[in-house]
Order: structure tokens, then C-alpha cells, then sequence
């Protein structure tokens, strides 16, 4: 059964009990109800969500920047995200770690007119929350404080994202604690896992950035890097907006025209990224760590970006795969029928500016990691080699189009949804066309899927743990690493250097 049936079910005990206490209230039209004598056969009618359209909601900020406000008037707040085109991936790799850095320090390295400790008072006073982030490929700051202060705190909010100051103290207090994070990168067996997954598949590709920071690029990155690097990026024509809360949406476009008015505009030069991912060398990694008693296994290859065609036959393939939770293949043979792992399954990313990775992945002891490989192994080939059942994929459909109510459930959701897509050119009529989709997917889709993008013969196999251990395997199974091929060590990379 899939999950959002469990849930429902879940929740059927007290719809059944609702349904007792009604007839009893009524007394006498009882008799007129019949009451079903077990909780699966309640019906219900069903429900359609049309999801709203973005255009209702989109504005046209005077500097040329695009807003999307929803007012909200159940509770007095005021919730703004505004989403900015920069990212670790633009960054030179003797840099790595600026674009981080300059996101601390926009919101921790003081303003024009006050210093961190004067900001982090004041945003107090007024049970606010100012916050700064740049990732990959895209970076925010948002803002959220009481309706009531939306003036001052909207002024505080422009000192962040227009006049930071990278104050020295702050800066060199920064520093010193991501060189001390740095020298525990390799405490966490997953830490590793995520990294070097990360460089096997994608090389020197620039979406490993964020993963390159070494003693050397952060000790590098200067004051004056820093306000270059904000100053390139953080500019009102690359920003957009996402509003929501108890105002009146043309006072809080005012407002929003007043903090940008006046701000210097340009044009924003972004390096490539390549959307295409050369194919990893297949094979089996091993990398040392001596003090756990599991080994962390992933196997997988290069995917796909978002906009593909087949997107929806992807999804609904790798739910049934491993992304599904219990009730996917995965997940019932590696930890429901063989008890080998805890946490197990598989993701399918689809990113948007280059090609993503397949992966599935498990943990188990070391002597058993060879074994429930073999398992991940077949449970890809099986999706090749057999046409799914028509209730799996059916089940896996109803999940997905159930959750479409998520991007929606909230205002404030919404509204991020909206800029999202806005940032990253997702079709206007996507989410009108979203359950349409999913109910397309048959299960002949979802084997042509499989066929098209499961690559067995391409396979980057990357265990963490004790490789001798896993290499000699167990006496109760006969797989050894040595079946799926050649074996290399990689050893433990220095945590400051990353040699």
C-alpha cells in the first residue's frame, strides 16, 4: 500500500469515531445513516485541487524586479524571501568558500550605521529574523517580523542586502570557525560519503564548489573580495521577490519600489556552468575509516536535468525503485526482508542548471556490504527487465498528485513557489498540467524510463568504511566487490587541503 494511503489510513480510526459521535448526536435520523462496520469501506468523495496561477499574484517592481505578493490578514506577520541569481559554483576554485563567507558576513559582519551587536538587538526588539544564504547555483535573504514593524524592519533588511560592512573582527572571528568545522570533515562518515560521491561523479565540474573550500581559498578571501563579490551580485534587477502577510498589497509594492529606489542597476554576468556531465569512470571506490563499525554504500551515475520530457516517468520510476519509503522495492529487500540496513533507498536528482545524479544507497555492516549491493544491482535491472504493476505505478501516481496541495498549503508556500519558478523558467502552465501528467504515466512509461536513463554498465560504486572487511565479505553469501568491478582505494583526503 502507498504511503499516502498508510497515512490516510492512519487517520481512519478517528474519522470512524466522528462518524459514531454524529449519528449519536442526531438521535433519531440514526436509523437514516448507515454506519459501515469497518473503517475501509468509509468512502469519500474525491477531491480536486486546481492550484492557483502565478499571474494572479505577479508584479512588476518600478527598478524592473518581479514581486509576487499574496496579503494574508489570519495572523499579523510580515514573511518576505527575495531569491538572487549568484552562487558558489561561480567562484574560482582558489576562492572556494567566498560565496559562503560573504553570505555570514552580509548578515553577521555589521551595517552602514551599526554594528552586528546593535542589528542583532534591534531585529530582537522586534521578535524578528533577518537571514542571508548562498548555495550552488542561487542564493536568498529573507526577512519576518509582526505586520506592525514592517517599516524598520524592512529598512534593516536593505543595510543587510545593500550595505553590509564585512566588519574585520567579524571577519577573522568567522574565519577561524570554518577552519576549525574544516578540520572535522572527516568525523562523519556521511560528510565523506556526500564529498566524495560528489567529486567521483561530477570532477571538477564547478557544482563541486561548495565542496573545495580548503585552509588555503578561506585564508585567501579578503574584505575587498567580499564587497566585490556582493556588489556583482546584489543589485534590484536580480532579485525576485516573494511577499506574503497582513498588508495591503499595494502599500507593501510602495514600500518595496522606496528600499530599492535609488540603487544602482547592472547587468548581471554569470560564468557558464555546463549542463553536460561527462560520464565517471565506472567502478568500485573504497575510501578507509577505520573507526565505525558500518560501511556507507552508494551506487549510481550521471541523470539528468529538470525540464527533461520524461520527467514525471522518472519520478514515479525512482518511487517505486528506492525514493518511495517502505513501501518501494529498495527499501523492502535491504531492510524489510534481508534486515541489512536502517536506511536505505534511492534519489533520482534532476537539478536545473546541469545534469544531476542517479543513486542508491544503503548502510550496513562491512562483511554484508557486497551482498545487499548485489541487491541494489538487481532491483536496477529489474526495473529493465519487467514491467512495473499497474497498481505500483498507480499507487506512486495518486502519491505524487496528492502532494500537490504542498506548494500551495500556505500564503507564504505559495508565494515561494511562485519565485521559484520565476527564477528558475519552470513552464508557466506546470503545475496546471502537474496532475494531468502524473496520471499519463503507465506502466509501459515507466520501462522505457528505466531502459533510457538506468545505466547497469555504468555503474561508480563508493563504499566508506573498512574496505578489507568489505572486499572479504561473509561465509553466508558468495558476492564479492571484486563482481562488479575493478576495486581502487582512495585514501582519506587531508580535511584542510582535501589531498
Amino acid at each position: 500500500m502507498k504511503k499516502y494511503l498508510i497515512n490516510s489510513c492512519g487517520r481512519l480510526p478517528a474519522v470512524f469515531m466522528i462518524a459514531v459521535f454524529a449519528v449519536a448526536l442526531v438521535g433519531g435520523r440514526a436509523a437514516a445513516v448507515k454506519i459501515p462496520d469497518h473503517p475501509d469501506k468509509l468512502k469519500y468523495e474525491d477531491l480536486e485541487f486546481q492550484p492557483p496561477k502565478a499571474e494572479d499574484y505577479r508584479h512588476q517592481l518600478k527598478c524592473g524586479a518581479t514581486a509576487y505578493i499574496a496579503e494574508n490578514h489570519e495572523v499579523p506577520t510580515f514573511d518576505m524571501t527575495v531569491l538572487v541569481r549568484t552562487g558558489a559554483a561561480y567562484i574560482p576554485l582558489e576562492k572556494a568558500g567566498l560565496a559562503e563567507m560573504t553570505a555570514y558576513l552580509m548578515r553577521n559582519g555589521g551595517i552602514e550605521g551599526m554594528n552586528i551587536k546593535e542589528l542583532d538587538e534591534e531585529i530582537a526588539f522586534l521578535a524578528g529574523s533577518i537571514s542571508v544564504n548562498i548555495g550552488g547555483t542561487s542564493g536568498s535573504a529573507s526577512l519576518f517580523c509582526l505586520a506592525k514593524d514592517i517599516d524598520r524592519a524592512l529598512e534593516l533588511f536593505k543595510g543587510v542586502i545593500k550595505n553590509p560592512v564585512f566588519e574585520n573582527e567579524a571577519t577573522e572571528r568567522h574565519r577561524e570557525d570554518i577552519l576549525s568545522e574544516m578540520k572535522q570533515r572527516n568525523a562523519s562518515t556521511d560528510d565523506i560519503e556526500r564529498r566524495e560521491w560528489s567529486y567521483l561523479l561530477y570532477g571538477d565540474h564547478p557544482c563541486t564548489r561548495p565542496l573545495r573550500d580548503t585552509e588555503s581559498s578561506i585564508n585567501s578571501i579578503t574584505r575587498d573580495d567580499m564587497i566585490a563579490f556582493h556588489k556583482q551580485y546584489f543589485f534590484p534587477k536580480n532579485f525576485t521577490f516573494a511577499v506574503s502577510g497582513d498588508f495591503n498589497t499595494q502599500e507593501i509594492i510602495a514600500k518595496l519600489d522606496a528600499m530599492l529606489a535609488g540603487w544602482p542597476d547592472q547587468e548581471l554576468r554569470l560564468p557558464d556552468i555546463p549542463v553536460d556531465v561527462p560520464d565517471p569512470q565506472p567502478g568500485v571506490y573504497m575510501i578507509k575509516k577505520e573507526d565505525v563499525n558500518q560501511s556507507r554504500i552508494r551506487v549510481g551515475h550521471i541523470s539528468t536535468t529538470r525540464d527533461n520530457p520524461d520527467q514525471f516517468a522518472l519520478s514515479v520510476m525512482d518511487d517505486i525503485l528506492g525514493g518511495g519509503g517502505f513501501t518501494s522495492r529498495i527499501v523492502r529487500r535491504v531492510r524489510s526482508d534481508e534486515g541489512l540496513s536502517y536506511g536505505q533507498g534511492s534519489r533520482f536528482s534532476m537539478p536545473v542548471d546541469y545534469e544531476g545524479t542517479f543513486f542508491a544507497f544503503f548502510q550496513t555492516k562491512h562483511a554484508t556490504a557486497a551482498y545487499g549491493t548485489r541487491i541494489i544491482l538487481e532491483e536496477i535491472k529489474r526495473m529493465q527487465d519487467e514491467l512495473v504493476d499497474a497498481e505500483d505505478v498507480e499507487n506512486s501516481k495518486a502519491s505524487f498528485i496528492s502532494n500537490l496541495v504542498n506548494p500551495f498549503s500556505t500564503k507564504t508556500n505559495m508565494v515561494n513557489t511562485f519565485a521559484q519558478d520565476n527564477f528558475t523558467k519552470r513552464p508557466a502552465d506546470y503545475w496546471q498540467n502537474y496532475a494531468k501528467n502524473f496520471q499519463a504515466v503507465t506502466p509501459e512509461a515507466v520501462w522505457a524510463a528505466a531502459q533510457k536513463y538506468l545505466h547497469p554498465d555504468k555503474l561508480v560504486y563508493l563504499v566508506v568504511g573498512d574496505p578489507d572487511a568489505a572486499i572479504a565479505g561473509d561465509d553466508k553469501h558468495p558476492d564479492r566487490y571484486t563482481d562488479f568491478g575493478e576495486v581502487k582505494l582512495i585514501p582519506l583526503r587531508d580535511p584542510l587541503t582535501l589531498k
